[in-house]
């Protein structure tokens, strides 16, 4: 019976591993990416983990989920209802104007006379009117993965993770990562040079 345990934890701790040094892998990849990037968002494979920061998009997306968003290579292929990410002006706590990035939904696109876009009007699901910013194509960070209408005309909630968001903006800072990341890592190093 011990020796059935015992091979049950180093199974386990064996999986642990591999979970961490996967989280730990993609966490330095898009740390990489972020800082070679012109907007500083980091990716993997295309792919951007955001984390929702309001409840603008309830009841789509609640505070602290994680969305998954996809580079935009070519923003004539968004359509209304897809809901994007983009860099804005944003107003914190204070009143001040600061930079930032905003996921909503497209309700509507601006052409040129010559076809091309000039820009996205969005909104938020939980707000009754659009944004007074119109978004410019070269400010869009990505499209959430899946989101836009389905086959019915329904708004699909498009590829998101609840309540992850908060926890991975945590992993991103270097206290959480030494905590989360680099201490577990060293502690199954040791485990593993003890077996």
């Amino acid at each position: 019976m011990k020796e059935k345990f015992k091979k049950v934890l180093e199974v386990v701790s064996d999986i642990l591993l591999v979970l961490i040094l996967i989280l730990a892998i993609v966490i330095t990849v898009m740390t990489f990416t972020s800082k070679n990037s012109d907007v500083g968002v980091g990716n993997v494979f295309g792919y951007t983990p955001f984390t929702i920061q309001s409840d603008s998009m309830k009841p789509t997306f609640e505070t602290g989920d994680m969305i998954i968003s996809k580079e935009v290579d070519n923003v004539n292929e968004l359509k209304i209802g897809d809901v994007i990410t983009y860099t804005t002006v944003l107003t914190d706590s204070e009143g001040r104007s600061i930079r930032g990035n905003n996921t909503h939904r497209i309700i509507d696109i601006v052409y040129n006379k010559d076809g091309t876009i000039n820009n996205f009007v969005t909104k938020g699901d939980a707000i009754d009117m659009e944004d007074t910013v119109p978004v410019t194509p070269d400010s869009v960070l990505g499209m959430q993965v899946n989101s836009g209408y389905d086959e019915d005309g329904e708004l699909k909630s498009g590829l998101k993770i609840a309540g992850l968001g908060g926890a991975l903006a945590y992993l991103q800072t270097q206290q959480g990562f030494m905590i989360f990341i680099i201490i577990p890592l060293a502690l199954f190093f040791i485990w593993q040079i003890y077996k």
